[in-house]
């Protein structure tokens, strides 16, 4: 194994050596291009924003979607964009919406989808049972927190499966800007970014101190309080940022789809505590210092489902469902018994929740900056998150609810189970721009350990992970930039309750390509190969027994944007991913109980993103988007269900196929107001309670006087009873979202 992985190191050392050398056998030609260059540059120079705050606010700036494309002072560039369909959210338009947490203000992007049943609540322990984050449709997504990923290697799910625990993220206070990459990434970010990249980026110190207070109540007894302070030395080289925040939220009320009337999601609550803190300093343009620390305390209860209303008299009654007198166990139990799913209200009663505790910390050294702003660095980091989770077992032996025996013995016995979660990580970065050519090499490793303990014993697993990586960013004139790419991805073997996995190792290439008809107009292209390893933790040998192979394939995309007009602009996207072992995940009903499966598949992805936005003034504006997700499995090894049924078309249907949105918008003087409309379609009829739901948000905001600021938002205004996730095993109507909300807030900085 040695010796393999040795001759592999070798290949890849002689492609990259081969690599680099083509690029520089290009510099000649772009030192005879310098005229060309210098045009090139000049344009660039047109482009920069503007240094005043009163020009940046007097400067064009349009909403797509909450795309921001704007000369935002605030914004920060990407030297590693290769081009494509890239969305940024800036601190300015947070603050303007008045988000709560990350997941606001991404809901707001094209083809962005979150699902998490019961507003906060709807996790379950670290699996994040209910809650699904996908790009496109794709749950393999990479997330960056100052350059560290947040997720772990040794407890994840190959699969399209979201890695990251969103508990886990930053405070909104923290954040300075969000860059969605939709489809791979550059080389950076690995091979494994099937879905896309999320890169936040959190707060910098300013030069004048500058502290904000925020407070905000609103439905169901939530209730958010926040405190950020900046500043920086009299020099202003020593810069430093701390936040902090509280959040809290009752039981979530929703719509119920099959009744009509307004309940509770019993067992939604939720409290969540952020620490964040940051300094850095800059020892000259080319030299800084930067150390970053944040702490998220969150306790979550969790449903695992919502009652099914229609046959709660059964329920109550005892009859659900037949009883075997012997086993005091449910007989027959299947989706399609009405009501099967209440049975889990034992869970959200007796209180079953999850305690999470991150503290992350990381360190970066910055020794030199290319003209595009490209960065060598050295970056250490350390993630660690503990999880206390408390469920009650044992619920399938209840022949009928309430009994005294029973509720007595789960109260005094609950179901506890302590994971801790740890990634230790460091990387050495290489940038260099020499005339036309923008090179990027570097070095990423990282260790990451699972530990587990439940009442059924102790488990344990670690992995680690190397990527060896090369870019070549390529400007081939004064219009077309190319961009190569080589990744080496190495994961080490490792373990999981005496299941043993072997390294994996992989040469993967990328290629993106942008071109600028002119200052208002581009298209671009990628093709980017994807390896996901399968990971320690992957739960098909629990439950089909098969031995999965690595994940591979291929992502393409095109598109193009167009600014028709200093009033009109347009967008489009268009992306598939080919999958050769893609791992795909069904519940099947054998007759007797459902049986969970995890099996290897051929798997095409199709994603279409559309966009336009139209000014109507100096205070109006329209902005329109479409996402289009189309996706077929077809597993090589199938297991029917006794109907027939292919669960491959399963797999296929647990989510909208279209999402429609729409925002009007408001920004004139002390006034902010954004009216969004939203509706997704497309639902399978077996998985969703309606083919379609109709959703309408509001964001108010007023600039109550020069430290004051005022704030409503309205969700889900329509009070629609609606669902973004189904499942086979529970039927329609069980994942529900939230219903009518609001928030009132008041902030004040000084």
């Amino acid at each position: 194994m040695h010796k393999r992985i040795q001759r592999d190191k070798k290949a890849v050392l002689a492609v990259a050596v081969s690599c680099m050398a083509f690029g520089i056998g290009g510099m000649t030609q772009a030192f005879a291009a310098q005229g060309a260059e210098e045009r090139a540059q000049k344009m660039e120079a047109d482009m920069e924003v503007p240094k005043d705050p009163a020009q940046a606010q007097g400067s064009d700036a349009y909403d797509l979607g909450s795309t921001v494309i704007s000369a935002d002072r605030h914004k920060i560039r990407n030297p590693y964009t290769t081009g494509g369909d890239v969305n940024v959210i800036t601190r300015r338009d947070i603050e303007k919406h008045n988000d709560s947490t990350v997941q606001d203000a991404l809901q707001r992007i094209p083809g962005v989808r979150i699902s998490t049943p019961g507003y906060r609540g709807g996790e379950y322990g670290f699996e994040s049972f209910n809650t699904e984050f996908t790009i496109n449709g794709e749950g393999s997504i990479v997330v960056l927190v100052d350059g560290s990923r947040v997720d772990n290697d040794a407890n994840a799910f190959a699969g399209n499966k979201s890695r990251v625990n969103l508990a886990t993220l930053p405070g909104i206070d923290d954040v300075e800007q969000i860059e969605v990459i939709k489809g791979s990434g550059a080389a950076i970010y690995g091979a494994d970014a099937a879905g896309g990249v999320i890169s936040i980026t959190t707060r910098r110190g300013t030069r004048e101190p500058r502290t904000a207070l925020n407070l905000s109540t609103g439905s169901w007894g939530q209730h958010r309080a926040s405190l950020t302070h900046t500043g920086a030395d009299a020099s202003g080289t020593l810069r430093y940022a701390l936040s902090m925040s509280r959040e809290m939220s009752g039981d979530t009320a929703y719509q119920d789809a099959y009744t009509g009337t307004s309940q509770r999601f019993d067992n939604t609550h939720y409290q969540s505590n952020n620490l964040s803190f940051g300094v850095s300093k800059d020892f000259d343009a080319q030299h800084s210092l930067s150390l970053r620390y944040y702490h998220a305390d969150e306790t979550a209860h969790y449903p695992i489902t919502a009652p099914d209303y229609r046959t709660m008299g059964s329920f109550y009654s005892g009859t659900m469902a037949p009883v075997n007198a012997a086993t005091h166990r449910y007989v027959g139990l299947s989706s399609r018994i009405p009501g099967y799913r209440n049975i889990f209200l034992y869970d959200a009663w007796l209180g079953s929740h999850d305690e999470t505790r991150t503290n992350n910390v990381s360190l970066r050294y910055v020794f030199g900056k290319t003209d595009e702003g490209a960065e060598s660095f050295v970056h250490v980091f350390r993630n660690y998150t503990r999880y206390n989770m408390t469920d009650y077992a044992g619920i399938w032996n209840v022949p009928y609810p309430y009994i005294g025996a029973f509720w007595d013995h789960a109260k005094a016995h609950p179901g506890q189970h302590e994971d801790i979660e740890q990634t230790t990580g460091a990387s050495v970065q290489l940038a260099r721009h020499i005339g036309r050519h923008s090179l990027t090499g570097g070095v990423h490793c990282r260790k990451s350990e699972y530990e587990g303990h439940s009442p059924d014993g102790t488990s344990d697993t670690s992995r680690t992970m190397l990527d060896l990586y090369l870019q070549d960013k390529m400007r081939l004139g004064d219009k077309f930039v190319l961009t190569p790419g080589l990744v080496y991805t190495h994961y080490g073997s490792g373990h999981y309750e005496g299941t043993h996995f072997d390294s994996a190792g992989k040469l993967t290439g990328s290629l993106y390509g942008s071109y600028d008809f002119d200052r208002n107009s581009n298209a671009y292209f990628s093709a980017v190969q994807i390896f996901k390893p399968v990971t320690g933790l992957d739960r098909s040998r629990q439950f089909a027994g098969d031995v999965l192979q690595d994940e591979t394939g291929w992502s393409y995309t095109v598109g193009a944007s167009r600014k028709f007009t200093p009033r009109d602009n347009a967008e489009i996207n268009y992306g598939v991913t080919d999958m050769d072992n893609a791992i795909g995940r069904y519940s099947i009903h054998d007759g007797m109980q459902w049986r969970r499966y995890s099996v290897n598949a051929k798997r095409r992805k199709q994603a279409l993103n559309l966009a336009y936005t139209h000014h109507f003034g100096k205070a109006w504006s329209l902005g329109t988007s479409y996402s289009w997700v189309h996706e077929t499995f077809s597993t090589k090894r199938v297991r029917r269900n006794p109907d027939g049924t292919n669960p491959d078309d399963f797999i296929n249907a647990y989510r909208p196929r279209n999402i429609y949105r729409t925002h009007l918008t408001y920004d004139r003087n002390r006034w902010f107001a954004d009216l969004s409309y939203t509706i997704y379609s497309g639902n399978d009829p077996r998985f969703f309670s309606a083919s379609h739901f109709d959703l309408l948000d509001l964001s108010l905001n007023y600039q109550a006087g020069k430290d004051w600021q005022i704030y409503l938002n309205g969700y889900n205004l329509l009070n629609t009873a609606y669902e973004t996730r189904g499942l086979a095993v529970y039927g329609p109507g069980a994942l529900p979202e939230a219903g009518r909300s609001f928030m009132l807030g008041a902030k004040y900085t000084f």
